[in-house]
């Protein structure tokens, strides 16, 4: 496409220029590419400028008129943030349109209900593309640096899942995403609303703002159906907008779709029928999430025939509930869990699953949330029986800060050991558990699938898997 096809209200005033592809950042810029320069800070957008004329940008559109230099192909366009979408759809011609979207938001859950979808889907050959932050080398996924791509990229990869004849595109919408409007102009055709609980206060300031963003993609959007989580008054806030939503939850009996228990056996109800969980789940969280995917795989489907599903050939994501058989009738449990309702899930989890002595080891965020470490603490003190604190990211917040807020929250201090590096508490993590007596349970949470940690102004490898592998 040319310049004065993507922005004909400028032809004449500017030399035209063939446009291999746009992006939002300098560093991602090759030879023929247009830069959208939205830095804040003059001196920052001058500095991402150079850069990118010197990989080769034919053309930058900027948001700041006193940097404006159309002789050295540097062009203001008012309101240019506003028009992204717009010009996003125009450029790679609206491929949200053309292939069937799926966009899914929610504190906790949005990733495994995202990758449970795109199984369910694959099991009846309906090809699909799912973008994941989670590094995962199977055919049809492509892995993004953010849960949700600028709309340049998003679009980008729509249009190329439609050149590989793709039928749908599955994608998480984070509460960032919304609130920087990196999903504008993308055309959804179904939505699902995961959970609701307190994360992000850093960004969004106050609970009430993060649940207002929450709800903005159900409103700002028209969907042909949406499965929504009920159990958050968001969450019934939100399903309460359109009759063409579905509620899930694993509390009410009374919502559309729900967990049931019959001889000790548990089964997802639905309107389309009823389905089988496999033995080997046993956490309420997973269940809702595999029945929230199992309401949008029935939503979009014509006629849905849940005999061709096998929820036991259905699997989590690396470091989402992941375990490791350790020795004789002992396990460790891997997961990402970083939110107070995330702890509070796996925890009750566990301890209703198993009978012996439950470990928690884990720590905080730096740069992120202070207000959740101490509740977490106090998740922790309820349910575990043992508590190893650690580094999690600190970024540039000091450690012993991080732990000092966590511990605010324990009121038994005696159960807990405090060990900074991350690897040397996995170790003793494993020797405690060692001591413990069957049926004894250690959990590793906060780091997931994540392959490195950030301190202070370095990133190091660590991997809790990984780390668990060289010891055992």
């Amino acid at each position: 496409m040319s310049l004065h096809d993507l922005l004909p209200e400028y032809s004449g005033k500017i030399n035209d220029f063939k446009i291999s592809s746009i992006s939002l950042d300098s560093q991602e810029i090759k030879k023929g590419d247009l830069y959208i320069s939205l830095a804040n800070d003059s001196n920052q957008q001058k500095k991402y400028n150079q850069e990118a004329l010197k990989k080769g940008a034919n053309c930058i559109l900027t948001n700041n008129k006193s940097i404006e230099n159309i002789e050295k192909k540097i062009i203001y366009v008012s309101e240019l943030k506003e028009k992204l979408g717009f010009l996003s759809n125009r450029f790679f011609e609206n491929p949200s349109k053309k292939i069937e979207v799926f966009g899914l938001t929610g504190t906790n859950g949005k990733s495994s209900v995202s990758y449970y979808l795109f199984q369910l889907f694959s099991q009846i050959k309906k090809d699909i593309g799912l973008i994941s932050s989670i590094k995962l080398k199977e055919s049809g996924i492509y892995n993004s640096k953010l849960t949700t791509p600028d709309v340049f990229t998003l679009n980008k990869i729509l249009n190329n899942f439609l050149l590989e004849k793709k039928k749908a595109a599955i994608f998480e919408v984070s509460s960032h995403g919304i609130d920087q409007e990196r999903i504008a102009g993308i055309d959804f055709d179904y939505g699902c609303f995961t959970s609701f609980s307190r994360d992000h206060l850093d960004y969004h300031s106050s609970i009430n703002k993060y649940a207002k963003v929450k709800e903005s993609f159900f409103l700002n959007n028209k969907f042909k159906g949406a499965v929504i989580n009920i159990d958050s008054k968001v969450g019934k806030k939100i399903f309460s907008n359109s009759h063409d939503f579905v509620s899930v939850s694993r509390k009410n009996k009374k919502s559309d779709i729900c967990i049931e228990k019959n001889k000790g056996k548990f089964f997802i109800k639905t309107p389309w029928g009823h389905v089988n969980l496999p033995d080997r789940i046993f956490a309420d969280h997973t269940m809702v999430n595999i029945a929230a995917a199992l309401g949008l795989f029935c939503l979009s489907s014509k006629k849905p025939n849940l005999n061709k599903l096998n929820l036991k050939k259905i699997y989590d994501l690396p470091g989402r509930f992941q375990k490791i058989n350790i020795d004789s009738n002992k396990y460790l449990y891997i997961d990402y869990a970083h939110t107070p309702e995330a702890l509070e899930n796996i925890l009750k989890s566990l301890k209703k699953k198993y009978h012996g002595s439950l470990i928690c080891l884990f720590g905080c965020g730096g740069g992120r949330d202070q207000g959740k470490r101490s509740l977490m603490g106090a998740i922790a003190d309820s349910f575990a029986d043992k508590i190893i604190l650690t580094n999690d990211n600190p970024r540039f917040d000091n450690p012993v800060v991080i732990i000092e807020d966590i511990l605010e929250g324990i009121k038994n201090q005696k159960k807990v050991e405090i060990i900074n590096d991350r690897t040397k508490a996995i170790k003793f993590g494993l020797k405690l558990l060692s001591k413990e007596k069957e049926g004894s349970v250690l959990l590793l949470a906060g780091k997931g699938h994540e392959s490195n940690q950030e301190i202070k102004n370095k990133t190091i490898e660590s991997n809790d898997y990984e780390i668990v592998r060289s010891f055992i």
